[in-house]
């Protein structure tokens, strides 16, 4: 009997291996082994009063088996994969810290056999509260544009999150858009979270998260100095004409937007009436003002115009017949032309009133002795016309001498 029990533990592991090998053999093809891949780790326990700054713990590869004959189908939710939050050491918060990660079927027929990895970084942190103040963000202010009173209807607001990042937040930020219309800003905006340096800050909660934000949106003027255009309408009398026309002061100085003076050249006025006129006229004129503008100096006097009206001159021509003057006694004087074209000067109404029988071209032949001679042909003219010019300028004549008595018979 002694040879039995001789070694026997040597002797009872290798019927225990035999009896797990033949288990093996007989229930071989019965079960099968697989992995389940990138199953997602769920956490549990959390702290009250904490944060996990860890958003994303990962994945867990579970290898498992399953019975070949199992009505059950392996899907990821066969599996519960949990880290167990309570395991963190606050007292070491915000540190990262390794926690073991705990896999178990949730199906019958199904065996967890090993799964990769065993733990995860986690990431915790208490939670805080504090006040910080309310900044508007206009970003860039188109051309053109100035921005007046900005109006919130917070000043500061309550944030929320973990201390860690917390102490990171310098302020609240509501951004705005200033429209190139420059239409005033009367908006509800959202209030984000940024540091110092006018980054965003996450996992912090703002408490309002929006305010109203009121700003009273403006155009900038500038100013620019163009000349006054006087409009006349209607013409002057018969025979008047328009002469000079002087505006004082000559020049306005308006104020208005860039974009609206760019356009501007001129400024004009109301219609001034110069109908019938027959004497320079003067009248106070009212400027029309480009849309979009106004006068600089809003007590400035109103410009003067002075149109002057004269009588209007011309020239026009007449055929006047040739009278010789101061021939011998008893000569005859014989012009060889009978008319002349004489071009007078003068207003058109005087021009017009003048009667050509009243006009004559004389030939002064004084002291002239018989035979041809060629004088120059002169006109006298009535008070306020002017002699242009006489064609032809002279006209041959012949000077007869008087006849020779007949001897008595």
């Amino acid at each position: 009997m002694r040879w039995l029990i001789r070694n026997w533990h040597l002797k009872l592991g290798a019927l225990a291996l035999a009896t797990v090998l033949y288990t093996g053999l007989v229930f071989s093809g019965s079960f099968n082994d697989q992995t389940f891949p990138a199953v997602p780790i769920a956490a549990i326990g959390q702290p009250v009063g904490t944060y996990v700054l860890t958003q994303e713990l990962g994945t867990v590869d579970v290898r498992y088996r399953f019975a070949t004959d199992s009505p059950n189908r392996v899907t990821i939710g066969s599996f519960a994969v949990t880290i167990d939050l309570a395991q963190y050491k606050m007292s070491l918060a915000p540190q990262p810290q390794s926690l073991a990660v705990t896999v178990r079927s949730l199906i019958e027929g199904v065996t967890v056999l090993d799964y990769a990895p065993t733990s995860v970084s986690v990431a915790i942190d208490r939670l805080g509260v504090r006040t910080v103040r309310v900044v508007v963000d206009r970003g860039d202010v188109p051309p053109g544009l100035e921005i007046g009173a900005t109006t919130v209807s917070a000043q500061d607001v309550t944030a929320t999150g973990p201390d860690s990042l917390l102490q990171r937040v310098d302020r609240a930020v509501a951004r705005v858009h200033i429209d190139q219309s420059g239409i005033d800003v009367h908006n509800q905006v959202q209030l984000v979270p940024v540091d110092i340096d006018g980054r965003l800050v996450p996992s912090v909660e703002l408490t309002p998260l929006t305010v109203n934000v009121d700003i009273d949106v403006r155009t900038v003027e500038t100013s620019k100095t163009v000349p006054v255009r006087p409009v006349l309408s209607g013409v002057p009398a018969t025979g008047f004409e328009v002469g000079e026309v002087t505006v004082d002061p000559a020049v306005v100085t308006l104020r208005g937007a860039p974009d609206v003076l760019s356009g501007v050249t001129e400024v004009l006025t109301n219609p001034i009436s110069l109908a019938t006129a027959r004497a320079s006229v003067t009248a106070t004129a009212v400027l029309v003002l480009p849309p979009g503008t106004r006068l600089s100096a809003a007590g400035a006097s109103a410009p003067t115009v002075v149109v002057q009206i004269s009588e209007e001159i011309g020239t026009r021509t007449f055929l006047v017949g040739v009278l010789c003057s101061g021939q011998p006694s008893g000569s005859a004087c014989l012009p060889g032309l009978s008319q002349v074209a004489v071009t007078l000067g003068g207003t058109v109404n005087a021009l017009a009133a003048l009667d050509p029988a009243t006009l004559s071209v004389t030939l002064e032949a004084t002291g002239l002795a018989p035979g041809s001679h060629i004088l120059e042909a002169t006109l006298t003219v009535p008070r306020g016309i002017t002699l242009v010019g006489i064609s032809p300028a002279t006209v041959t004549v012949t000077i007869v001498p008087p006849a020779s008595p007949t001897p008595a018979p």
